[in-house]
């Protein structure tokens, strides 16, 4: 946000145009944010596993453990 904010400024937006540009731009931010690094996206679909396997405490801690190693 205060990214935008500061190009917002640099611009010298107001009212409406700032408020069309701030959306737009957060809008844009927020999609980035949303994709995953790999590590996040092994160590998700590692609990979506987990999870379908009914895993608990230490099994689900020793399964999580291969898994994100392997």
């Amino acid at each position: 946000m205060s990214q935008c904010n500061a190009d917002a400024t640099e611009q010298n937006l107001s009212g409406d145009a700032r408020k069309a540009f701030m959306k737009q731009c957060l809008s844009a931010h927020k999609t980035a944010a949303k994709e995953l690094t790999p590590q996040q996206a092994k160590m998700k679909q590692c609990n979506t596993d987990a999870s379908a396997k009914h895993l608990k405490g230490a099994a689900r801690k020793d399964f999580m453990s291969t898994c994100l190693k392997g």
